[in-house]
């Protein structure tokens, strides 16, 4: 997912942070941040709430 490192960094979260908040684990959140896979819906929504970013996209 784009940016959501600068997102969370900016936040003042850390990985850990983002994942209890997410209700994920830290590695879903490395692997998010790296592309390497996306978020479901419902984590994006969560997301959504967390950031204030635009609705979710098929990329």
């Amino acid at each position: 997912m784009r940016d959501l490192k600068k997102m969370r960094v900016d936040a003042a979260m850390t990985q850990f942070d983002l994942a209890r908040a997410v209700g994920v684990s830290v590695n879903t959140i490395i692997k998010w941040e790296n592309e390497v896979s996306k978020p479901n819906r419902e984590n994006y929504e969560k997301l959504k709430k967390l950031f204030y970013i635009l609705p979710f996209s098929e990329e």
